[in-house]
């Protein structure tokens, strides 16, 4: 298991990497080979790039549950 602050050095590393969020509506979103462009302390949320696809993404930070395989707890 990952606290909250070693899962944010992992997204923040600028490496890709596995992550698993909720939506707003409850909906789970399973994301592979993701890189973080930016962070806002702030409203703790991360700018997520989906390389793939080239979508990008704001998720906040407390809606991740699963970062690499490993489950996330604040």
């Amino acid at each position: 298991m990952l606290h909250l602050a070693q899962a944010r050095r992992i997204i923040e590393s600028g490496e890709p990497f596995d992550v698993s969020f909720w939506k707003k509506n409850g909906e789970i979103v399973e994301a592979t080979n993701v890189v973080c462009t930016s962070s806002f302390f702030r409203g703790n949320t991360f700018n997520l790039k989906f390389i793939d696809s080239e979508q990008f993404r704001k998720v906040k930070a407390l809606l991740i549950f699963n970062v690499n395989g490993e489950e996330v707890f604040v």
